[in-house]
């Protein structure tokens, strides 16, 4: 058996995804991140609601570069 890492990589699946508050029409961004977890919990944390308060979007790279430069 070949343990080599170089011949199994990781995979870098570059998905993103971005918490909102359920039902807002501006869909503020709360936070994002890679894991849908810890965003919701983060998101929850940062506001004080419930987890299932929020909904989550998947979104580009580039945004989420964007969006981590402000929602600290």
């Amino acid at each position: 058996m070949n343990t080599y890492a170089s011949l199994h990589p990781l995979p870098d699946f570059d998905r993103f995804y971005c918490a909102y508050i359920k039902g807002d029409p501006a869909k503020e961004p709360i936070t994002s991140g890679e894991s849908i977890p810890a965003i919701i919990a983060n998101a929850a944390e940062k506001t004080g609601r419930p987890r299932d308060d929020f909904e989550v979007e998947e979104i580009s790279r580039e945004r989420h570069e964007k969006l981590k430069q402000f929602l600290v």
